[in-house]
């Protein structure tokens, strides 16, 4: 059997053609499948990364205001209670006739925390609004560590007298040894 060379030529074509595909299939294709793979691999890899970075960051502002706060409660006067602040402050402003009441507020306390949160809720009545800012001047601009987290403002009007009924709830934190 005598192979032409046109036929020699479409063997070898052939040849060429079936290890093009081989070196396709089993070379090339692998390999840019494997470099895709590799490429969400460092996607992801750089997201995490990313996110740990941006974790990192808040625990260091945690740990900061947490040494803060623990410097602000030790700076505070030995037997420091919030009853006690509270009544000072409302002296200072001479408001101290116009409280209905306080009582202690219950707070769901974290376990594993090395601060507690106290909270008391006080009633004011017959205030006007200059008295009103200033009490709240002072507990929150205060170096003690106070804030008001929830306060209710009534207007109440006797002839033409107007005066204000407010309830609030005071919050801070104290050492939990």
């Amino acid at each position: 059997m005598i192979i032409s060379n046109r036929e020699r030529v479409l063997i070898l074509l052939g040849a060429v053609l079936v290890f093009l595909l081989l070196y396709y299939l089993l070379i090339i294709r692998p390999a840019f499948l494997k470099q895709s793979m590799l490429k969400k691999r460092i996607l992801k890899a750089q997201q995490e990364l990313d996110q740990m970075i941006k974790l990192s960051a808040e625990w260091e502002k945690f740990q900061k205001d947490k040494s803060r706060i623990k410097k602000i409660i030790a700076r505070r006067q030995k037997g420091f209670t919030l009853l006690s602040f509270l009544e000072k402050i409302s002296r200072e402003v001479g408001i101290h006739d116009k409280i209905q009441y306080m009582k202690p507020l219950s707070l769901t306390e974290q376990s594993g925390s090395s601060f507690k949160p106290v909270g008391m809720e006080i009633q004011l009545n017959g205030l006007s609004i200059d008295q009103l800012v200033k009490f709240l001047y002072k507990v929150e601009c205060s170096d003690e560590l106070v804030s008001v987290s929830r306060i209710k403002i009534q207007r109440h009007a006797t002839g033409n007298e107007a005066s204000l009924w407010v309830t609030m709830q005071v919050e801070t934190y104290v050492s939990a040894q």
